[in-house]
Protein backbone atom coordinates (compact mmCIF):
# COMPACT_ATOMS: atom_id res chain seq x y z
CA UNK A 1 0.00 0.00 0.00
CA UNK A 2 1.62 3.40 -0.80
CA UNK A 3 1.38 6.29 1.72
CA UNK A 4 1.99 10.25 1.14
CA UNK A 5 4.95 11.46 2.19
CA UNK A 6 4.75 13.71 4.81
CA UNK A 7 6.48 17.11 5.06
CA UNK A 8 7.04 20.23 7.51
CA UNK A 9 4.02 22.94 8.05
CA UNK A 10 1.86 20.72 5.16
CA UNK A 11 1.28 17.82 7.74
CA UNK A 12 0.15 16.86 10.91
CA UNK A 13 0.25 14.15 13.96
CA UNK A 14 -2.63 16.63 15.42
CA UNK A 15 0.56 19.10 16.35
CA UNK A 16 2.19 20.35 12.91
CA UNK A 17 5.11 18.79 11.83
CA UNK A 18 8.32 20.86 12.39
CA UNK A 19 11.42 18.87 11.47
CA UNK A 20 14.15 20.38 9.40
CA UNK A 21 17.43 17.61 9.08
CA UNK A 22 16.56 16.81 5.79
CA UNK A 23 17.06 20.26 4.30
CA UNK A 24 17.15 21.17 1.57
CA UNK A 25 15.04 18.00 0.46
CA UNK A 26 11.69 19.38 -0.42
CA UNK A 27 8.43 18.40 -1.64
CA UNK A 28 5.93 21.40 -2.55
CA UNK A 29 8.44 23.42 -1.02
CA UNK A 30 8.14 22.50 2.10
CA UNK A 31 11.06 20.11 4.15
CA UNK A 32 10.73 16.23 4.47
CA UNK A 33 9.89 14.87 7.72
CA UNK A 34 12.33 12.13 8.92
CA UNK A 35 12.23 9.61 12.00
CA UNK A 36 13.18 11.91 15.52
CA UNK A 37 11.91 15.23 13.38
CA UNK A 38 9.57 16.98 15.95
CA UNK A 39 5.99 17.41 15.75
CA UNK A 40 4.47 20.83 17.48
CA UNK A 41 3.54 20.17 21.19
CA UNK A 42 -0.37 20.21 21.70
CA UNK A 43 -1.71 19.13 24.89
CA UNK A 44 0.04 17.58 28.16
CA UNK A 45 2.49 14.30 28.15
CA UNK A 46 3.25 12.27 25.93
CA UNK A 47 1.89 15.15 23.43
CA UNK A 48 4.23 17.66 24.98
CA UNK A 49 6.78 18.70 24.77
CA UNK A 50 6.93 18.25 21.68
CA UNK A 51 6.84 14.63 20.49
CA UNK A 52 9.24 13.02 17.53
CA UNK A 53 8.55 10.45 14.87
CA UNK A 54 8.97 7.55 15.36
CA UNK A 55 8.29 5.47 12.39
CA UNK A 56 8.72 5.59 9.00
CA UNK A 57 10.04 4.13 5.73
CA UNK A 58 11.58 0.50 5.77
CA UNK A 59 12.91 1.29 2.48
CA UNK A 60 12.84 5.00 1.82
CA UNK A 61 15.72 6.95 3.74
CA UNK A 62 17.92 9.88 3.68
CA UNK A 63 21.50 9.97 4.91
CA UNK A 64 20.08 6.59 6.56
CA UNK A 65 17.27 8.29 8.09
CA UNK A 66 13.78 7.13 7.06
CA UNK A 67 11.63 9.11 5.71
CA UNK A 68 7.66 9.70 7.04
CA UNK A 69 4.83 8.98 5.53
CA UNK A 70 0.93 9.35 5.59
CA UNK A 71 0.18 6.75 8.91
CA UNK A 72 3.83 6.98 10.79
CA UNK A 73 3.41 7.99 14.26
CA UNK A 74 5.05 10.43 16.82
CA UNK A 75 6.06 9.09 20.21
CA UNK A 76 2.64 10.44 21.40
CA UNK A 77 0.66 7.90 19.28
CA UNK A 78 -0.58 10.01 16.89
CA UNK A 79 0.03 9.43 12.92
CA UNK A 80 1.08 11.81 10.56
CA UNK A 81 -0.89 12.60 7.41
CA UNK A 82 1.17 12.72 3.93
CA UNK A 83 0.38 14.64 0.35
CA UNK A 84 -1.61 13.01 -1.90
CA UNK A 85 0.01 12.67 -4.56
CA UNK A 86 3.75 11.81 -3.48
CA UNK A 87 3.41 8.30 -2.68
CA UNK A 88 6.16 5.38 -0.81
CA UNK A 89 5.32 1.83 -0.58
Amino acid sequence: MSRGIAVVMLDTAVGAQMGSQFAPWTVEGQVIVGIGDLVQAHGLAPHSPPPPMVTGSDWFTIDGIAVCREGDVAACGHATTGRPWFTID
